[in-house]
């Protein structure tokens, strides 16, 4: 299993295009990276992890939502998203799970290479992503043709079309 452990605010501060986002609306640029990310699991990630920090916010407990194919962490009043993501790490590579951590912080990705983990910068996942998009628009991605709508849609939509197709006339 191949999983990207996503530093959530650090890719928000160093991506382009949350420039204007970011100072306007951050609860819109977080939805604006998942719906970025999205599009890559499978294809590319079996599983995205987006961890960002709340460690400012008083009385904050750890959440965990799934949105859109990905899993959305907000950590707990008091922990930093890299420290969560140093321990979650830890575990995942205990299991033997191949990780990559996208983040632009430098302490971190020490942190990660030293606990057995890969990273990548923000500027080179933005770059990678470009790069696959541009090969499944080829169809040059190894991976380009093998997602079935079937995994894209909401279940909330795939309840309701399987009850109209099962709609008797």
């Amino acid at each position: 299993m191949s999983l990207l452990i996503v530093d959530g605010y650090n890719i928000i501060n160093n991506w382009p295009e949350f420039a204007e986002l970011r100072e306007e609306n951050m609860e819109a640029a977080r939805v604006k990276l998942v719906e970025i990310l999205h599009d890559y699991v499978p294809l590319t990630w079996q599983k995205i992890v987006i961890v960002y920090d709340a460690y400012r916010v008083k009385g904050r407990a750890l959440s965990v939502e799934e949105y859109r194919g990905l899993e959305v962490i907000f950590t707990a009043e008091g922990q930093t998203a890299d420290s969560f993501i140093e321990r979650l790490v830890t575990t995942l590579i205990k299991e033997g799970v191949a990780v990559e951590v996208a983040s632009s912080d430098y302490m971190e990705q020490n942190i990660i290479l030293w606990k057995g983990g890969r990273r990548i910068s923000a500027r080179e996942l933005r770059e990678r992503l470009q790069a696959i998009r541009r090969e499944l628009l080829a169809g040059l991605h190894p991976n380009a043709g093998q997602c079935l709508l079937d995994e894209r849609i909401p279940p909330r939509i795939k309840t309701t079309l399987e009850k109209w197709r099962r709609r008797r006339y």
